[in-house]
C-alpha cells in the first residue's frame, strides 16, 4: 500500500485567495482538510492553515472514476490534519 502524499498527483502547490503560495511541508504540518470539490476534470482540496483557506489541485489526467473514489476517501478525513490525511494508506491497483 502507498500513502496518499507519496503519489505524483498529490498537490505540491498550495495557494490562498491572494495567490500567495505555501510550502507543502508547512501545509502538511499546520493545515486541516476542510473540503474536497470536483471542478471540471480536477479535484480541489481545501485546507485551513493558520486561519487562511488554501487550495491544492489534483491533476486532471486521472479518470473520472478515480477522482470520485479519491474524493470519497478524502471526505472521510474532513477536519483532520494534513499529516493524517497524507499518511492514509490506499491501494489503487487497477485504477488510474
Amino acid at each position: 500500500m502507498s500513502r496518499l502524499g507519496d503519489f505524483l498527483w498529490w498537490p505540491n502547490a498550495w495557494v490562498d485567495d491572494a495567490a500567495r503560495s505555501f510550502p507543502s511541508n508547512e501545509i502538511r504540518k499546520n493545515a486541516v482538510l476542510t473540503n474536497v470539490r470536483r471542478t471540471g476534470n480536477d479535484l480541489i482540496l481545501f485546507v485551513e492553515h493558520d486561519g487562511v483557506v488554501c487550495t491544492g489541485r489534483v491533476s486532471s489526467h486521472l479518470s473520472e472514476d478515480f477522482l470520485i473514489l479519491l474524493r470519497h476517501i478524502l471526505l472521510q478525513h474532513w477536519g483532520e490534519g494534513m499529516t493524517v490525511v497524507e499518511d492514509v494508506e490506499v491501494n489503487f491497483d487497477g485504477l488510474k
